[in-house]
Protein backbone atom coordinates (compact mmCIF):
# COMPACT_ATOMS: atom_id res chain seq x y z
CA UNK A 1 0.00 0.00 0.00
CA UNK A 2 2.99 2.31 0.65
CA UNK A 3 5.88 1.35 -1.67
CA UNK A 4 9.49 1.81 -0.64
CA UNK A 5 8.99 1.41 3.11
CA UNK A 6 11.91 -0.14 4.98
CA UNK A 7 11.19 -1.62 8.41
CA UNK A 8 13.97 -1.11 10.95
CA UNK A 9 14.52 -1.59 14.69
CA UNK A 10 16.70 -0.21 17.44
CA UNK A 11 17.21 -0.91 21.12
CA UNK A 12 16.34 2.13 23.19
CA UNK A 13 18.58 3.05 26.09
CA UNK A 14 16.33 1.27 28.57
CA UNK A 15 16.44 -1.93 26.48
CA UNK A 16 13.04 -1.56 24.79
CA UNK A 17 12.99 -2.73 21.17
CA UNK A 18 11.50 0.00 18.98
CA UNK A 19 10.27 -0.60 15.44
CA UNK A 20 10.26 2.18 12.88
CA UNK A 21 9.75 2.75 9.16
CA UNK A 22 12.00 4.69 6.80
CA UNK A 23 11.55 5.79 3.21
CA UNK A 24 13.27 8.19 0.81
CA UNK A 25 16.77 9.52 0.10
CA UNK A 26 19.06 9.59 3.14
CA UNK A 27 20.35 13.06 2.26
CA UNK A 28 16.91 14.63 1.74
CA UNK A 29 15.10 16.90 4.23
CA UNK A 30 13.28 14.77 6.79
CA UNK A 31 9.59 14.66 7.66
CA UNK A 32 8.64 12.67 10.77
CA UNK A 33 5.16 11.13 10.86
CA UNK A 34 3.94 10.82 14.45
CA UNK A 35 0.93 8.53 14.60
CA UNK A 36 -2.28 8.53 16.51
CA UNK A 37 -2.63 6.03 19.31
CA UNK A 38 -3.27 2.69 17.69
CA UNK A 39 -2.48 3.87 14.17
CA UNK A 40 0.30 2.59 11.94
CA UNK A 41 2.24 4.22 9.13
CA UNK A 42 -0.59 3.12 6.80
CA UNK A 43 -2.75 5.97 8.14
CA UNK A 44 -0.34 8.38 6.40
CA UNK A 45 -0.64 6.68 3.00
CA UNK A 46 -1.65 9.85 1.17
CA UNK A 47 1.03 11.96 2.83
CA UNK A 48 3.62 9.39 1.77
CA UNK A 49 2.36 9.77 -1.80
CA UNK A 50 3.21 13.47 -1.63
CA UNK A 51 6.56 13.07 0.18
CA UNK A 52 8.51 11.11 -2.41
CA UNK A 53 11.38 13.61 -2.49
CA UNK A 54 11.72 13.69 1.31
CA UNK A 55 13.20 11.35 3.89
CA UNK A 56 10.22 10.10 5.91
CA UNK A 57 10.38 8.41 9.30
CA UNK A 58 7.49 6.89 11.24
CA UNK A 59 7.60 4.62 14.28
CA UNK A 60 5.43 2.42 16.49
CA UNK A 61 4.87 3.58 20.05
CA UNK A 62 6.04 1.34 22.88
CA UNK A 63 3.95 -1.79 23.19
CA UNK A 64 2.26 -1.40 19.79
CA UNK A 65 2.82 -3.38 16.59
CA UNK A 66 6.57 -3.73 15.83
CA UNK A 67 7.67 -2.12 19.12
CA UNK A 68 7.98 -4.13 22.32
CA UNK A 69 6.50 -3.08 25.62
CA UNK A 70 8.99 -1.60 28.09
CA UNK A 71 10.12 -3.77 30.98
CA UNK A 72 8.83 -1.13 33.38
CA UNK A 73 5.15 -0.30 32.80
CA UNK A 74 5.76 3.28 33.91
CA UNK A 75 8.24 3.79 31.03
CA UNK A 76 5.46 4.46 28.53
CA UNK A 77 4.78 8.17 28.85
CA UNK A 78 4.69 10.75 26.07
CA UNK A 79 8.20 11.74 27.16
CA UNK A 80 9.39 8.17 26.61
CA UNK A 81 7.92 8.19 23.08
CA UNK A 82 9.85 11.40 22.39
CA UNK A 83 13.02 9.79 23.72
CA UNK A 84 12.54 6.93 21.27
CA UNK A 85 12.02 9.37 18.39
CA UNK A 86 15.24 11.23 19.19
CA UNK A 87 17.17 7.96 19.32
CA UNK A 88 15.74 7.05 15.91
CA UNK A 89 16.76 10.44 14.51
CA UNK A 90 20.26 9.96 15.89
CA UNK A 91 20.49 6.46 14.40
CA UNK A 92 19.36 7.81 11.02
CA UNK A 93 21.71 10.83 11.28
CA UNK A 94 18.88 13.35 11.10
CA UNK A 95 19.60 16.62 12.87
CA UNK A 96 16.25 18.36 12.30
CA UNK A 97 12.85 17.37 10.97
CA UNK A 98 9.41 18.71 10.26
CA UNK A 99 7.01 16.76 12.48
CA UNK A 100 3.59 15.85 11.11
CA UNK A 101 1.54 14.60 14.04
CA UNK A 102 -1.96 13.14 14.05
CA UNK A 103 -4.02 12.79 17.26
CA UNK A 104 -1.60 11.52 19.95
CA UNK A 105 1.19 12.52 17.58
CA UNK A 106 0.33 16.17 18.22
CA UNK A 107 1.16 15.75 21.91
CA UNK A 108 4.34 13.92 20.96
CA UNK A 109 5.25 16.83 18.68
CA UNK A 110 4.75 19.43 21.42
CA UNK A 111 6.77 17.36 23.89
CA UNK A 112 9.57 17.17 21.31
CA UNK A 113 9.52 20.97 21.08
CA UNK A 114 9.78 21.17 24.87
CA UNK A 115 12.68 18.74 25.20
CA UNK A 116 14.51 19.13 21.89
CA UNK A 117 13.51 22.41 20.22
CA UNK A 118 16.64 22.39 18.08
CA UNK A 119 15.48 19.17 16.38
CA UNK A 120 12.15 20.61 15.17
CA UNK A 121 12.03 22.61 11.91
CA UNK A 122 8.25 22.82 11.53
CA UNK A 123 4.96 21.44 12.86
CA UNK A 124 1.98 20.00 11.00
CA UNK A 125 -0.63 19.26 13.67
CA UNK A 126 -3.72 17.25 12.70
CA UNK A 127 -6.72 16.47 14.96
CA UNK A 128 -4.84 16.74 18.21
CA UNK A 129 -4.41 18.62 21.44
CA UNK A 130 -1.59 19.95 23.61
CA UNK A 131 -2.41 17.78 26.63
CA UNK A 132 -4.93 16.55 29.18
CA UNK A 133 -6.60 14.71 26.32
CA UNK A 134 -9.70 13.49 28.15
CA UNK A 135 -10.78 17.05 28.89
CA UNK A 136 -11.25 17.73 25.18
CA UNK A 137 -13.22 14.59 24.29
CA UNK A 138 -16.63 15.66 22.98
CA UNK A 139 -15.97 19.00 24.68
CA UNK A 140 -17.33 17.57 27.93
CA UNK A 141 -15.75 17.48 31.37
CA UNK A 142 -18.24 14.80 32.37
CA UNK A 143 -17.04 12.52 29.58
CA UNK A 144 -13.48 13.31 30.60
CA UNK A 145 -14.17 12.12 34.14
CA UNK A 146 -15.91 8.99 32.88
CA UNK A 147 -13.09 7.78 30.61
CA UNK A 148 -10.64 6.84 33.41
CA UNK A 149 -13.32 4.59 34.91
CA UNK A 150 -13.86 2.94 31.54
CA UNK A 151 -10.12 2.39 31.15
CA UNK A 152 -9.97 0.62 34.50
CA UNK A 153 -12.76 -1.64 33.28
CA UNK A 154 -10.90 -2.35 30.04
CA UNK A 155 -7.74 -3.27 31.95
CA UNK A 156 -9.72 -5.63 34.19
CA UNK A 157 -11.37 -7.24 31.14
CA UNK A 158 -8.46 -7.03 28.68
CA UNK A 159 -8.95 -10.57 27.36
CA UNK A 160 -12.61 -9.90 26.61
CA UNK A 161 -11.78 -6.60 24.93
CA UNK A 162 -9.21 -8.38 22.77
CA UNK A 163 -11.71 -11.07 21.77
CA UNK A 164 -14.32 -8.48 20.81
CA UNK A 165 -11.80 -6.44 18.83
CA UNK A 166 -10.76 -9.41 16.74
CA UNK A 167 -14.39 -9.94 15.77
CA UNK A 168 -15.40 -6.38 14.87
CA UNK A 169 -12.25 -4.37 13.99
CA UNK A 170 -12.68 -3.00 10.48
CA UNK A 171 -16.03 -4.71 9.97
CA UNK A 172 -18.81 -3.20 7.88
CA UNK A 173 -21.06 -3.15 10.94
CA UNK A 174 -18.53 -1.16 12.98
CA UNK A 175 -17.87 1.32 10.19
CA UNK A 176 -21.60 1.83 9.64
CA UNK A 177 -22.09 2.45 13.38
CA UNK A 178 -19.18 4.94 13.46
CA UNK A 179 -20.69 6.82 10.54
CA UNK A 180 -24.07 6.99 12.26
CA UNK A 181 -22.69 8.54 15.42
CA UNK A 182 -20.32 10.88 13.59
CA UNK A 183 -17.00 9.25 14.50
CA UNK A 184 -16.06 8.98 10.81
CA UNK A 185 -17.42 10.73 7.73
CA UNK A 186 -19.01 9.32 4.59
CA UNK A 187 -15.86 10.22 2.63
CA UNK A 188 -13.52 7.93 4.59
CA UNK A 189 -11.19 5.73 2.53
CA UNK A 190 -12.51 2.32 3.55
CA UNK A 191 -9.48 0.37 2.32
CA UNK A 192 -7.02 2.33 4.42
CA UNK A 193 -9.35 2.56 7.41
CA UNK A 194 -9.82 -1.21 7.40
CA UNK A 195 -6.06 -1.74 7.14
CA UNK A 196 -5.45 0.52 10.12
CA UNK A 197 -8.35 -0.96 12.10
CA UNK A 198 -7.05 -4.48 11.43
CA UNK A 199 -4.01 -3.63 13.51
CA UNK A 200 -6.26 -3.42 16.57
CA UNK A 201 -6.73 -7.18 16.35
CA UNK A 202 -3.27 -7.58 17.88
CA UNK A 203 -3.55 -4.83 20.49
CA UNK A 204 -2.72 -5.66 24.10
CA UNK A 205 -5.53 -3.81 25.84
CA UNK A 206 -3.67 -3.53 29.12
CA UNK A 207 -0.92 -1.61 27.34
CA UNK A 208 -3.34 0.36 25.19
CA UNK A 209 -5.45 1.53 28.14
CA UNK A 210 -2.26 2.51 29.95
CA UNK A 211 -1.11 4.56 26.95
CA UNK A 212 -4.45 6.37 26.96
CA UNK A 213 -4.03 7.14 30.66
CA UNK A 214 -0.54 8.52 29.99
CA UNK A 215 -2.02 10.88 27.40
CA UNK A 216 -4.29 12.41 30.00
CA UNK A 217 -1.32 12.88 32.34
CA UNK A 218 0.55 14.83 29.69
CA UNK A 219 0.22 18.61 29.55
CA UNK A 220 2.26 20.83 27.25
CA UNK A 221 0.08 23.94 27.34
CA UNK A 222 3.02 26.11 28.40
CA UNK A 223 4.95 24.94 25.33
CA UNK A 224 2.53 26.58 22.89
CA UNK A 225 3.82 30.12 23.39
CA UNK A 226 7.40 28.94 22.86
CA UNK A 227 6.82 27.44 19.41
CA UNK A 228 8.97 29.45 17.00
CA UNK A 229 8.79 27.37 13.81
CA UNK A 230 6.27 27.38 10.94
CA UNK A 231 3.13 25.65 12.20
CA UNK A 232 -0.12 24.51 10.60
CA UNK A 233 -3.05 23.23 12.65
CA UNK A 234 -5.70 21.12 10.91
CA UNK A 235 -9.00 20.03 12.45
CA UNK A 236 -12.42 18.79 11.35
CA UNK A 237 -15.56 20.67 12.25
CA UNK A 238 -17.13 17.33 13.31
CA UNK A 239 -14.16 16.05 15.32
CA UNK A 240 -15.65 14.75 18.58
CA UNK A 241 -12.31 13.66 20.04
CA UNK A 242 -10.43 16.95 19.69
CA UNK A 243 -13.05 19.58 18.79
CA UNK A 244 -12.26 22.72 16.77
CA UNK A 245 -12.23 24.78 19.97
CA UNK A 246 -9.09 22.89 21.00
CA UNK A 247 -7.41 23.73 17.70
CA UNK A 248 -8.47 27.36 18.11
CA UNK A 249 -6.78 27.54 21.53
CA UNK A 250 -3.55 26.22 20.03
CA UNK A 251 -3.81 28.62 17.09
CA UNK A 252 -4.23 31.63 19.37
CA UNK A 253 -1.24 30.62 21.49
CA UNK A 254 1.22 29.80 18.68
CA UNK A 255 2.40 32.99 17.01
CA UNK A 256 2.15 32.97 13.22
CA UNK A 257 0.37 29.61 13.06
CA UNK A 258 -2.11 28.72 10.31
CA UNK A 259 -5.40 27.03 11.21
CA UNK A 260 -7.50 25.01 8.77
CA UNK A 261 -10.98 23.69 9.62
CA UNK A 262 -12.18 20.96 7.25
CA UNK A 263 -15.93 21.05 6.73
CA UNK A 264 -17.34 17.58 7.40
CA UNK A 265 -14.07 16.28 8.83
CA UNK A 266 -14.01 14.05 11.91
CA UNK A 267 -11.03 12.78 13.89
CA UNK A 268 -9.95 10.78 10.83
CA UNK A 269 -9.30 13.60 8.35
CA UNK A 270 -6.05 11.97 7.07
CA UNK A 271 -8.17 9.26 5.42
CA UNK A 272 -11.29 11.37 4.82
CA UNK A 273 -9.96 14.50 3.12
CA UNK A 274 -6.41 13.57 2.08
CA UNK A 275 -6.23 16.10 -0.76
CA UNK A 276 -6.66 18.97 1.71
CA UNK A 277 -4.01 17.56 4.05
CA UNK A 278 -1.56 17.00 1.20
CA UNK A 279 -2.06 20.57 -0.01
CA UNK A 280 -1.66 22.05 3.48
CA UNK A 281 1.45 20.00 4.24
CA UNK A 282 2.98 21.22 0.99
CA UNK A 283 2.17 24.81 1.91
CA UNK A 284 3.84 24.30 5.30
CA UNK A 285 6.97 22.73 3.81
CA UNK A 286 7.35 25.72 1.51
CA UNK A 287 7.51 27.92 4.63
CA UNK A 288 10.37 25.92 6.17
CA UNK A 289 13.83 26.95 4.90
CA UNK A 290 15.48 23.91 3.34
CA UNK A 291 12.25 21.91 3.11
CA UNK A 292 10.68 23.77 0.16
CA UNK A 293 9.18 21.55 -2.52
CA UNK A 294 11.30 21.10 -5.64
Amino acid sequence: MVPGIEQRHLMARDGTRIGYQVRGPADAPCVVLANGLGGTFLAFKYLYDALGEYRTICWDYRGLYTSAAPAEATANTVAHQVGDLVEILDAERVDRAVIAGWSMGVQVAFETVRRHPDRVAGLFLVNGTYGRAFRTVMGSRLVGRTIPMLLRLVRAQAALAGFATKRIAGSDALIAAMKRVGLVSQTIDLEIFRAVAAGFQQIDWVIYSDLLSRLDEHDAEEVLATVAVPTTIVTGDRDLMTPPATAERMHRAIAGSRMVVIEGGTHYTPVEYPAILVDELGRLLDRVPGWERG
